[in-house]
């Protein structure tokens, strides 16, 4: 990999030289313009983080693992499996967190790290990129791109649960 990106800097080089190109000038112009995007974005996901940080500080997961309990005891399953499927559309270190817990716990191979693999496959990050991506374009209006990004990453646990109850229950 190192070896195409030399070969694709001196590809640019040579390019720019025979265009007579000032590649410098172009590369601070693009600092410049990425930076403004920088900026604008950086509030959107501060704000984000810090919503992330205070549902975990307020001891909602908590309430929430209590509430989820009798459903885990009756599918036989830890109460971690419903915590990183609540988290994968929040964070995306949350949920790794939780999935290398996991690996550390029941090993990379146990029928549980192999379901929370497909939870945190299957699933995305769907608050955190709709806020980024919505931000970045000055969109106010997300419609419908929040309940249905959470409707399919509640439509990925329950498939990688049936897949994993099909395949080890």
């Amino acid at each position: 990999m190192n070896k195409c990106m030399i070969i694709f800097i001196c590809i640019v080089f040579i390019d720019a030289v025979i265009k007579k190109i000032n590649i410098f000038e172009i590369f601070i112009e693009g600092v410049k313009s990425t930076f403004s995007i920088v900026i604008s974005l950086f509030t959107t996901m501060l704000s984000f983080m810090l919503f992330v940080q205070c549902l975990n500080a307020s001891g909602f997961m908590q309430c929430l693992e209590i509430l989820l309990k009798p459903l885990c005891q009756l599918l036989n399953l830890p109460i971690d499996i419903f915590v990183l499927g609540l988290l994968r559309p929040l964070s995306a270190n949350a949920s790794l967190s939780y999935l290398y817990n996991f690996y550390q716990n029941y090993g990379p191979d146990h029928s549980l790290s192999l379901l929370a693999t497909l939870i945190q496959c299957g699933s995305d990050t769907t608050l955190y990129v709709v806020s980024l991506y919505f931000s970045s374009l000055k969109i106010k209006n997300t419609r419908y791109a929040i309940p249905l990004g959470l409707f399919l990453d509640f439509l990925a646990i329950v498939f990688a649960l049936i897949i994993y109850l099909k395949t080890f229950a």
